[in-house]
């Protein structure tokens, strides 16, 4: 079985094709990196090293990889493939699907063979957004020819890739934390319905928004807060007692929210939030806080992992001050290394700090949330150092 994965960085090696190669599956890489299609076929091996109370190193073997711009190969590696997956970047998805639509189109011409495309991406349903691409414009025989021979599971992926400084054989050795999770649409998949370590669910709604608001959204919360208050690192923030209250108060309406919409099991839900806890605790990630806050321009969107449980609390009437404070501190996020940062202390200091709300959220002016937002905005700001 031969897997297609889009991105070659962290998440790419250290999780997608981490565990595709564990399957069987040739894998090759496609990323726009010069240094990173070079050193992959140089070595065509990299080593994951997991990072828990003891180093795990395991070998991948037997990949190589294609620059974004080498048609020609990418024309061929897409014809042959059983699988394309992407760790890219959800706002890379629309230009993606529109590549993977001409290369489609000259696979449907030689081959019958069925294929699954998956997009892992830190989004809800990011499958759909990269499908929709595709079928833009699409010819009818196209759309014909997705529908019977090509698969768009939607999936939630979750593993903790941190830049952390570590001593590796090769530069293209990546370190990982020791929990994943991939959880992939089991009704919509063609042909690879045995990923060894994939879990293949019929509802993937719930796991999505599970990861997104308890992983993601308490995460950010931690790494803003962090750096409100003068942590470099992750583990160092949430043993802040704070910090720590906020982010066990935010899972817990969350988790309210969750147990509502989807109907799951509240213990178990509540049991997942405290191992998320324990994730974050880990001092071997060496996790700085800067990674994980950065592009808050994404992270506070209108559909992403803040803005998305706040708005759900609140059409459900729950409790939803603690999410409040993650996306006040995000506001509060000023990073001189981060453009998207800086655009939002551009649009604070030049449209005052409720439009620069609306901008970056997406929430109405009028709407409470962001006078909600404003206020903790104000009272956060006494406390930055």
């Amino acid at each position: 079985m031969k897997a297609v994965h889009f991105g070659a960085g962290n998440i790419g090696r250290g999780f997608i094709g981490y565990l595709l190669s564990k399957s069987d599956y040739q894998v090759t890489f496609v990323d726009i990196s010069d240094f990173l299609v070079d050193e992959i076929n140089k070595h065509k091996e990299y080593t994951v090293i997991t990072l828990s109370t003891s180093e795990n190193k395991e070998k991948i073997n037997g990949v190589d990889a294609i620059h974004l711009k080498d048609l020609e190969n990418l024309e061929k590696a897409i014809i042959e493939a059983d699988l394309i997956t992407t760790s890219i970047g959800a706002n890379n998805l629309g230009s993606t699907g529109k590549l993977l639509k001409g290369l489609l189109e000259k696979r449907m011409a030689v081959t019958d063979k069925k294929v699954d495309i998956i997009a892992c991406e830190n989004a809800i349903m990011a499958t759909d957004m990269i499908k929709k691409a595709i079928l833009e414009d699409a010819s009818e025989e196209l759309v014909k020819y997705l529908d019977a021979y090509v698969g768009f599971p939607n999936s939630a992926v979750d593993r903790i890739v941190p830049n952390v400084n570590i001593e590796k054989e090769l530069p293209i050795d990546v370190a990982v934390e020791d929990f994943y999770e991939w959880d992939i649409e089991k009704g919509k998949v063609k042909v690879n319905g045995s990923v060894a370590g994939a879990e293949y669910v019929e509802n993937l709604a719930p796991y999505l928004e599970r990861k997104l608001f308890l992983l993601n959204g308490a995460h950010a919360t931690t790494a803003y807060l962090g750096y409100l208050l003068g942590y470099n690192f992750i583990h160092e923030a949430i043993k802040d007692e704070y910090i720590r209250a906020v982010v066990v108060d935010f899972h817990k309406e969350a988790v309210k929210a969750l147990s509502e919409k989807h109907k799951m099991d509240f213990n178990a839900l509540t049991e997942y939030s405290h191992k998320l806890i324990g994730r974050f605790e880990n001092p071997y990630l060496q996790d700085e806080v800067f990674r994980v806050g950065r592009d808050p321009i994404r992270k506070l969107s209108a559909n992403d992992r803040l803005i998305t449980p706040l708005k759900l609390c609140y059409e459900l009437n729950l409790e939803n001050g603690n999410i409040v404070t993650g996306i006040a501190a995000g506001l509060l996020f000023d990073a001189k290394d981060d453009d998207k940062a800086q655009e939002i202390q551009t649009a604070i200091n030049t449209k005052g700090v409720k439009e620069a709300i609306v901008q970056v959220t997406g929430l109405s002016i009028d709407s409470p949330l962001v006078d909600l937002i404003a206020k903790k905005y104000e009272e956060l700001k006494k406390l930055k150092k």
